[in-house]
């Protein structure tokens, strides 16, 4: 195959039609396309690489390992390439490769020729064999790439960004958060890639028998490997990972929420911890609930479960304990029926049904049914709706969302919902189509989103961390877990419970990597309800860790009550005691300083110690930086890059925690810290 070099950055010298190019990302990262749109070879920083197998696209049948090469033509029009590829496995591939300020984009569309409903793994490899490579695990590993060890072969779903690298330089890929898909990444002898689990169908009326898709590949720096990638993919997609001043301080340490779970529920503000609070943050679920039932968990037919959700007196979030004519009733029933997912046989999907209630899975997609005449009830009119419902009740800034991890690890394959998905169908383990209901909850929260945009109020989602598959009896292809990467895209701030767990470096790399920039609460645990007691020692541990990757840690409500307040218990209600509210004091002001700075996953800065972890956050005169260990030594070394940091000729060095003294000389690259360290204390370093 003829393999003529042809650079994209300039002016086509053929006219329309070439037939081989480079793609260039101008940072060091080269792609030399033979004429039949595959990938011949890889140029980093001015060396040719090692190549491994076939490169460009491929195809690849449910619950196969073959990989099927597809081929076709390239053509330049208007500085871009265009990539027309088929398959004999009776699918088309066209795709526009362009070159941008640090990345090449790829961004097309899969096409189905069988006309059937049918999954498909489209997959993209960069052909370098990456044996010796280091490869991104998380934050705090990458291990060698080995025969025996290849990159991503487990938990390989969680973040879409393969990212490799030596000394000299690496490569990454990423699925941008605007194109949310069912994906597997890997990287090994054959190189590295991107695999896409789509489900093609008719039915999709957006995009009828075809799946869009887009991602970039991108060269990366070999100091800091995987953290330079997401730092470039933040940098790119600034939107989606931005600092909210407004949200960064509202998301705070106290738990005063107003559980508005019924639309009709009075506003109450009698538990608030703080009794001159303003601004409430609201309380509800992403669940489709009927309760005040008997004998629930008999319940299993369709038609059982209509029978009774035509008499439920009780839907969550809609009505309680309503009469038979409740207008909120009688749209909670409907959006109910329209709204729930179908298992593969077309049955009711339920997520639990227990004691008097039943949850069912549901679509929350904004534009389901909105086509119909007379209107179609849904739960996401709902949901959008109650935005405005809170303006009239309160001065409500806030929502937090509960279980919206555990409602979305879930397969919706009720046909009539596929003609309103804006993103691709994906298939299940055996191969069937559906909905994967992470991303119809990512389209009601991108529609949330929006609205911050237009003064409505921003949301924090619980469940934006890693889930196991145990309890999902139908799983996404090729899946054990799932992460709610793409869904923390979204939302303003993540939650979850269990800072109370024995965790040690590296614990939290998942929840940090998902919300990027933005805030991340995780409670030292429900105190009161787990009858576990606040000891000084459990708080002095939850603040340190979740203050060393920037988040914030809030203790339920119980523990913040001093006496006389309505819920005071003696054994539970501890921030009264002098020593533990001395430690929040120390801790809070920290903790919020560099949440409004903002994480950044490159630190340049080193510490000489593997038994702590480094954070950094902050950019420009402000920059703060968190060493944490479980079990640290006496004290670490800490050398700054000045010069990558942009420091002026002296700045100034403190530590906001404890006040902890340092002795502080020059360095090669700048200045080394002499930091004493303490067991489960966080030591929070501010330079200015």
């Amino acid at each position: 195959m003829r393999n003529t070099i042809l650079s994209l950055a300039g002016v086509f010298l053929f006219g329309a039609s070439v037939q081989a190019a480079t793609l260039s990302d101008h940072a060091g990262l080269k792609l030399a396309l033979e004429d039949n749109g595959n990938i011949a070879g890889v140029e980093l920083s001015g060396e040719k690489l090692p190549t491994g197998m076939a490169g460009g696209f491929f195809l690849r049948e449910p619950n196969s390992v073959k990989k099927v090469p597809m081929v076709g033509n390239a053509v330049s029009r208007d500085g871009k390439l265009h990539l027309t590829l088929t398959s004999p496995l009776q699918a088309n591939v066209s795709a526009v490769l362009t070159e941008g300020e640090g990345f090449i984009e790829v961004a097309g569309e899969l096409e189905d020729l069988t006309g059937k409903d049918r999954g498909l793994w489209l997959g993209f490899n960069v052909p370098v064999n990456t044996t010796d490579w280091k490869w991104g695990q998380t934050l705090s590993t990458s291990p060698v790439i080995k025969k025996e060890n290849p990159a991503y072969a487990e938990g390989n779903n969680l973040v879409p960004i393969p990212a490799v690298w030596t000394d000299k330089g690496g490569i990454a890929l990423c699925i941008p958060p605007m194109n949310p898909c069912v994906f597997e990444v890997g990287a090994d002898a054959d190189g590295i890639r991107i695999q896409m689990a789509f489900g093609l169908s008719k039915a999709t009326t957006k995009f009828p028998s075809k799946a869009p898709f887009r991602f970039r590949i991108y060269s990366i720096d070999g100091t800091w490997g995987f953290r330079d990638a997401l730092a470039k993919y933040y940098d790119w997609y600034p939107e989606y990972y931005r600092i909210e001043p407004r949200v960064m301080t509202a998301l705070g340490h106290h738990h005063d929420w107003i559980n508005m779970n019924y639309v009709g529920e009075t506003f109450k503000t009698d538990r608030q911890i703080d009794p001159n609070l303003k601004e409430y943050m609201a309380y509800t679920k992403t669940s489709a609930r009927i309760q005040g039932l008997e004998n629930s968990n008999e319940l299993k037919t369709n038609k059982q479960f209509l029978d009774t959700i035509a008499k439920a007196d009780t839907i969550q979030h809609y009505e309680k304990k309503g009469a038979a004519n409740s207008k909120l009733l009688i749209e909670g029933r409907a959006a109910l029926v329209n709204s729930i997912c179908y298992n593969p046989d077309g049955s009711f999907g339920t997520c639990k049904a227990e004691g008097e209630g039943i949850d069912f899975p549901h679509n929350c997609d904004p534009d389901l049914f909105a086509d119909k005449t007379p209107h179609y009830p849904v739960y996401a009119d709902m949901y959008l709706r109650k935005a405005a419902d809170l303006r009239k009740l309160g001065n409500f800034i806030s929502i937090h969302w509960d279980r919206l991890g555990g409602w979305s690890n879930f397969l919706n394959y009720r046909r009539d919902h596929f003609a309103y998905i804006d993103h691709p169908l994906t298939f299940d383990q055996e191969g069937r189509v559906c909905i994967h209901t992470q991303f119809t909850n990512y389209e009601l929260f991108d529609a949330y989103r929006l609205l911050l945009k237009q003064g409505g109020l921003f949301h924090e989602a619980a469940g934006m961390k890693e889930f196991g598959w145990g309890k999902i009896p139908n799983r996404p292809a090729g899946h054990m877990k799932s992460g709610e990467f793409f869904l923390a895209s979204v939302v303003a701030g993540g939650w979850q419970e269990g800072s109370f767990k024995p965790i040690g470096l590296g614990g939290f790399d998942f929840e940090r990597m998902v919300v990027g920039r933005k805030s991340y609460r995780i409670s030292s645990g429900n105190i009161p309800e787990h009858k576990e007691s606040p000891t000084l020692e459990v708080i002095k541990n939850a603040l340190a860790k979740t203050t060393a990757y920037g988040f914030a840690c809030p203790v339920q409500v119980l523990y913040f009550y001093p006496p006389g307040h309505p819920g005071y218990d003696k054994d539970y209600s501890w921030y009264t005691k002098p020593e533990h509210k001395a430690l929040w004091d120390k801790y809070e002001p920290a903790s919020l300083a560099i949440r409004l700075a903002g994480w950044e996953p490159v630190t340049h800065a080193y510490v000489n110690s593997p038994a702590v972890q480094l954070q950094r956050f902050g950019r420009g005169e402000t920059i703060y930086l968190t060493v944490w260990g479980p079990e640290p030594p006496a004290s670490v070394e800490i050398e700054v890059d000045a010069a990558k940091l942009g420091l002026k000729e002296k700045p100034s060095f403190s530590e906001m925690v404890s006040d902890t003294p340092m002795k502080i000389t020059q360095s090669p690259r700048g200045w080394t810290l002499t930091v004493p360290m303490e067991k489960n204390m966080t030591r929070v370093i501010k330079i200015n």
